[in-house]
């Protein structure tokens, strides 16, 4: 029976509640379950027509398929979050989605064209006030800068990244900046060496190292294995650049690798740089054990690549010629099997945007058409639902065998005084994909006007009418208003009036109107129709 239970709390979870497990999922690297959630979330956004859920579901997609090599898919669906984010006026999430296109860009091979998207995920944070989307985009760019080797801004983005989460609290993005700063200084400590800089080298490299303690002990307080385990190589990594290899190794065999817990990429990145370690000192044949471990397990070919060419190595400076040359020759047969499929895979990620982009201008003329024709005369431009001209319009059409329910949001001015005219919009919004969701493609949903909408529900007698705005109203209780805002809570005072009881439009729209009003002075969150002094859950 527990099991039972247990599947019906998860299917009973909202929209908003899944795509919070999911992100947590996402953090504990569970892609499989968090793409899973994104799915059902994804599936019921479409459902209830909520394009906020929809662009939030896409981006955990977006980020599931980017730690699974997928970049042509996940950059279709971070595009598509890019672009939803932007029609519902919020630029703090469109600034995330953004940061995930750069981080996908980067991915791709392509640091050049992920720098604009991440300049402009800064501005629009920066528009949305919200400094927690500040954070992964800060985290985007330093891996863009890191990637085109501008080191000093790549560190820079870390820092601020870094100080923006612990400022808003977020240790476990804390953690994920300190082992990217440890990767910019790691480069640059091998940049010093390559100078003649060696104390330079020493000193940035166990600058490194402090950075990779500090990412491990705070992936390890969150139950992240997979950043632990790189944040544990990273330090290895430092340790034996700052000439302490006996250290390092100490440290990566201290880790016990788990085909059971450890990802294919944790394994062979730990026995590469194992194995890179033991060529330090000098134990040619654990290292070329370890290599070609790494060799045989990758799950890559560009993985495969790296640890061939590390062999090929091995065996140069164990003496053994003859298989450096068999491995230097495997490792050139899979660097052109690399860029051949990269090149591939880079044409399909240039054919997405190149896609989107048309896409994106066909749906600007298509929609510049339409705002010059009937969209600025029947529709709002705020909810998307038809206004109060459209409402006229099919009002004097007839009202036999129709009713009228007017809505209006309870205490309203203080969403707006007590969170901010932009929360007060989205509350709208909302409203206005609630409303849908609760009407029949039959009906008409208007906004009459503020804070006030209107419902022409077709061939419905009393009570019907009334049990479907009862349904309204509870769903308006009953929605996630958390998600907009932390506190804010939204009822709906309702008045209705059929047909039947007048001919004259302008009589039933004053009577659901008076209606509306005692609903609103008998307490509001409840709906009054002809029958019943008030209705409330």
């Amino acid at each position: 029976m527990a099991g039972v239970s247990e599947a019906t709390a998860v299917q009973r979870e909202t929209p908003a509640e899944l795509i919070t497990r999911g992100r947590a999922l996402l953090r504990g690297f569970d892609v499989a379950a968090a793409m899973a959630l994104a799915a059902e979330a994804e599936a019921a956004a479409h459902a209830t027509g909520d394009r906020s859920v929809l662009a939030e579901a896409l981006l955990i997609v977006a980020t599931c398929r980017r730690y699974r090599d997928e970049y042509p898919e996940a950059l279709t669906a971070a595009l598509r979050a890019v672009e939803l984010f932007r029609g519902l006026g919020l630029p703090a999430a469109e600034a995330r989605a953004r940061g995930e296109v750069a981080r996908l860009l980067v991915s791709s091979g392509e640091p050049a064209e992920a720098l604009p998207e991440c300049l402009t995920a800064l501005e629009l944070a920066e528009a949305g006030g919200d400094l927690g989307a500040f954070v992964p985009v800060l985290t985007a760019l330093g891996c863009v800068y890191l990637a085109l080797q501008q080191l000093d801004l790549a560190l820079e983005a870390c820092e601020r990244g870094a100080e923006t989460a612990r400022l808003i609290g977020d240790e476990y993005a804390d953690g994920i900046l300190h082992d990217t700063a440890a990767c910019v200084l790691l480069a640059m400590a091998e940049q010093a060496r390559a100078n003649g800089d060696e104390e330079g080298a020493v000193r940035v490299a166990l600058e490194a190292t402090e950075r990779s303690r500090a990412a491990m002990v705070i992936a390890r307080r969150h139950g992240n294995r997979r950043h632990e385990a790189t944040a544990v190589a990273n330090l290895a990594e430092g340790l034996s650049l700052a000439g302490h290899a006996e250290n390092a190794l100490a440290t990566l065999e201290s880790w016990q690798l788990d085909p059971s817990l450890d990802t294919t990429y944790t394994i062979t990145h730990h026995l590469d740089t194992r194995g890179l370690i033991c060529l330090t000192l000098d134990r040619h044949d654990e290292a070329i054990a370890l290599f070609t471990r790494a060799i045989e397990i990758a799950e890559s070919k560009s993985a495969a690549m790296m640890s061939c060419e590390h062999l090929a190595a091995a065996y140069e400076q164990g003496g053994d010629v003859a298989a450096a040359l068999a491995a230097y020759k495997k490792f050139h047969h899979l660097f052109r099997e690399v860029v051949s499929e990269a090149a591939q895979r880079n044409a399909r990620v240039a054919a997405v945007r190149l896609e989107t982009d048309q896409a994106k201008a066909r749906a600007e003329e298509e929609r510049r058409r339409a705002d010059s024709l009937q969209r600025v005369a029947l529709e709002d431009p705020l909810t998307g639902l038809a206004n109060r001209r459209h409402l006229d319009e099919q009002l004097i059409a007839g009202v036999a065998g129709r009713a009228v329910a007017l809505i209006d949001v309870d205490r309203f001015k203080r969403v707006n005084d007590s969170f901010s005219h932009q929360v007060g919009d989205e509350v709208l919004r909302r409203l206005a994909g609630l409303l849908r969701a609760g009407c029949r493609d039959a009906d008409l949903v208007a906004r009459h006007g503020g804070e006030e909408f209107a419902v022409l529900l077709h061939e419905l007698s009393t009570t019907e009418a009334m049990a479907a705005t009862e349904r309204i109203r509870h769903a308006v209780e009953t929605y996630p208003w958390d998600d907009v805002a932390p506190g804010l809570v939204v009822t709906v005072s309702i008045g209705v009036a059929v047909g039947a009881e007048s001919g004259d439009a302008a009589e039933l729209l004053a009577l659901a109107d008076r209606r509306l009003y005692a609903a609103k002075n008998s307490g509001r969150n409840r709906v009054i129709g002809r029958s019943n002094s008030g209705s409330r859950a």
